[in-house]
């Protein structure tokens, strides 16, 4: 019994020191580690004469990158950038490297208040949305990171829903246009509507989410109306942000925008199984701490879509972390 209490205390150490490689990686692209170490790789010295720090620190790092599976350490003490790793890089097609300094400069501050947070079942921040406007350099970082995530999730999502079946698609809440633009980009004969607050149209008539051909700019608030017009409306990653009555609010200002045989997809991640360690609980913990939206199931979503006049039809999973629901009109 000793022993086996030894290991389970053993294990719970472990699990209390996860944060350390994740910080090590911010470290890293604070650094702009990745970046500075070509195809000849790089030893901790010459690679610390470049970057202005102390060799011995920079090999203690190192070498937790190379563990990671984030560098690669030959027998000459040189180390390489792994394939994995390359998603640190700026320049990099697979960069998360925003998504990681949105992470740790403002996400995981806010996580020093989670008990708080569970006792009064209120975020750290009363409104993030107004915390961020409030923060021009904090709102830079967490736009950037969201861009890193969306790129890939919206890869992710074209690969698995069929959009050439549609004619016109609105994006609800759209941002600066990278998911439309994308869509657009995919099958060329769609049109778009892109709507938003103003500031999100204006970055995405400065191109900050791609280009935006056969697409009006529409600027409004999803609380008061949504622009008819579309065949196919989507709201990626929108309903999670808001309470229960405020996601049906938004659920029904799109119904009554839609004719009957228009369809929406609320592409959102999904809350899993009990016992499952799944990444949606993990971040539905930054919900918990930053929002007052919250994850949800799939039989939640139906439940507020079932409010607002809509039915499921089809989940449709996709590589990345959201899935597709697929509603009609009731």
């Amino acid at each position: 019994m000793a022993a086996a209490n030894q290991t389970l205390g053993q294990s719970m150490i472990r699990l209390f020191m996860d944060y350390i490689p994740t910080r090590v990686i911010y470290a890293a692209v604070k650094l702009e580690l990745a970046d500075n170490i070509d195809d000849a790789g790089a030893s901790a010295q010459e690679l610390a004469q470049k970057l202005d720090v102390d060799t011995g620190a920079l090999h203690r790092v190192m070498r937790v990158l190379a563990g990671l599976g984030v560098l690669h350490q030959d027998d000459n003490d040189r180390f390489f950038v792994t394939e994995f790793g390359d998603t640190l890089r700026k320049d990099s097609p697979a960069s998360v490297r925003d998504y990681a300094i949105y992470n740790h400069e403002i996400v995981y501050d806010s996580f020093k208040g989670i008990a708080d947070s569970v006792r009064s079942g209120k975020p750290v921040i009363d409104d993030f949305f107004s915390f961020m406007r409030a923060n021009p350099d904090k709102e830079t970082a967490f736009h950037a990171g969201m861009s890193n995530r969306g790129r890939i999730e919206t890869a992710a999502v074209l690969d698995a829903y069929n959009f050439l079946q549609n004619k016109t698609v609105v994006d609800v809440g759209g941002g600066n246009g990278g998911f439309l633009s994308a869509t657009l980009a995919r099958n060329a004969s769609l049109s778009g509507i892109l709507f938003d607050q103003a500031s999100a149209i204006e970055a995405a008539k400065a191109g900050r989410g791609g280009s935006l051909p056969r697409c009006k700019l529409v600027a409004g608030d999803f609380f008061d109306t949504v622009p008819t017009g579309g065949n196919t409306y989507v709201l990626k990653r929108v309903l999670f942000d808001w309470t229960d009555e405020e996601a049906v609010k938004i659920l029904t200002n799109c119904r009554r925008a839609m004719n009957n045989d228009a369809r929406l997809l609320v592409i959102e991640p999904l809350i899993g199984r009990p016992n499952e360690q799944c990444p949606a609980h993990f971040y539905d913990m930054t919900f918990l701490v930053m929002l007052h939206g919250r994850l949800r199931t799939a039989d939640e979503y139906a439940a507020l879509l079932g409010q607002a006049g809509f039915r499921v039809g089809r989940i449709i999973p996709t590589t990345s972390e959201v899935s597709v629901l697929e509603a009609s009109a009731a």
